[in-house]
């Protein structure tokens, strides 16, 4: 029965090609190799945080001048926006300080400071290293860190685990596209028995829950990330192994900064059956999971999705406890299988606003104290330098 459940569940596409040297090889307690790749966003160098790219109509401004905390790049609308989008199009919670049109030499200096790639770039577990070698963190230094500096990241990292009938291949220009327009990394990865890993042995759920852990073991242990700094993503089949680590991170006492579900399902059966309880052999209950979750949980569907029924996501959005539940981005006619080009507007500013609502905030307050700290710390040493010397 789980063998038969488990072939139609898992349907993976014909593997599709990536570079060699883009691929980072991970292996899970299985012992099964798996590719994964990291796409960094460019960032701010004074505060860390990722650079949005504009969407269609905003215009950008200067970069604020005092150290508030805001993010690199802003960016304002024309007009009043597409109807039915009632959301103030900005990449952070900061207004720019400067006027656009002001040419003074001061703002040019400071524009051509903010000039950066603004292309995410695919890393190299090579360059991943190095970076963390020679900057104590991914991305380079900011903020005075230097050389060899811990301060934690303010652009946050998506573990983002794809849909069924998906690959690494298939999924790079969306992973792309998201990092560009959220200013956050990307680090996605292949089940077991998809993509480059089809030699691996057939996928499961057991090789599913292995693979994300696997992931995420690179992410915090490897590269340092912190917990509250990792954010999942997971999209359809991916909602399975993402609530799975949620639950798993939060009983470990350090829970994932949040939780992005898309087009998620109760569990596998549910699609099919309203058993009312999980059944023997059924796979992926989300639902049992969902209630220990203690991260900002944001449900994404369409109303009009023949795959996953758009109730899944409702019911699911009941079981999260009340303090980390988002507010859900439910879109109208949209299906299950992409995000039309007429809804990624919507789509990017409703999760632009997960992001300023419910992470970067965390991730500021967090920078700010371990900062504080290390001035603290730094100054007792010149303290006892100075009594020394006398």
């Amino acid at each position: 029965m789980g063998d038969m459940i488990s072939s139609l569940l898992f349907q993976p596409p014909p593997p599709t090609r990536l570079k060699e040297s883009k691929v980072i090889w991970l292996t899970n307690s299985y012992g099964k190799r798996i590719p994964a790749f990291f796409i960094e966003c460019p960032k701010d160098e004074r505060t860390g945080e990722g650079i949005r790219a504009p969407l269609p109509g905003e215009q950008q401004q200067p970069p604020p001048q005092s150290g508030g905390g805001g993010g690199g790049a802003s960016y304002h609308s024309k007009g009043s926006g597409k109807s039915g989008m009632n959301h103030t199009l900005t990449s952070n919670n900061t207004k720019a300080t400067t006027p656009p049109g002001n040419n003074n030499n001061n703002n040019e200096g400071q524009q051509q400071q903010q000039q950066v790639p603004s292309t995410p770039q695919i890393r190299t577990s090579k360059e991943l290293e190095m970076s963390l070698l020679h900057h104590g963190r991914v991305g380079g230094s900011f903020g005075g860190g230097g050389k060899g500096g811990n301060s934690s990241p303010c652009a946050p990292t998506i573990l983002y685990s794809h849909a069924n009938a998906e690959d690494l291949g298939n999924i790079y220009p969306w992973c792309k596209f998201l990092s560009k327009m959220l200013g956050v990394n990307i680090f996605a990865y292949d089940y077991t028995g998809y993509g480059l890993a089809t030699d691996q042995g057939d996928p499961s759920e057991e090789y599913c829950f292995a693979d994300v852990t696997a992931a995420y073991t690179y992410l915090s242990q490897t590269l340092q990330i912190p917990a509250h700094s990792i954010l999942l993503y997971g999209r359809s089949l991916g909602s399975g192994p993402s609530c799975f680590l949620a639950a798993k991170t939060a009983e470990e006492g350090e829970a994932v900064g949040g939780l992005i579900l898309h087009a998620p399902f109760l569990s596998v059966y549910r699609i099919v059956l309203e058993s009312g309880c999980t059944l023997p052999g059924d796979r992926f209950a989300n639902v049992d999971y969902a209630p220990f979750i203690r991260s900002p949980v944001l449900f994404i569907h369409g109303t009009k999705d023949s795959i996953v029924p758009f109730n899944h996501s409702e019911r699911l959005l009941d079981t999260i406890v009340e303090p980390y539940r988002a507010d859900p981005l439910f879109i109208k006619d949209m299906g299950h299988n992409n995000v039309h080009a007429s809804v990624r507007p919507l789509f990017v500013e409703r999760l632009r606003e997960y992001l300023d609502t419910h992470v970067l905030p965390v991730l500021r307050e967090r920078r700010k104290h371990e900062e504080s700290m290390r001035s603290r710390m730094m100054n007792r040493v010149r303290s006892a330098r100075l009594q020394q010397s006398r």
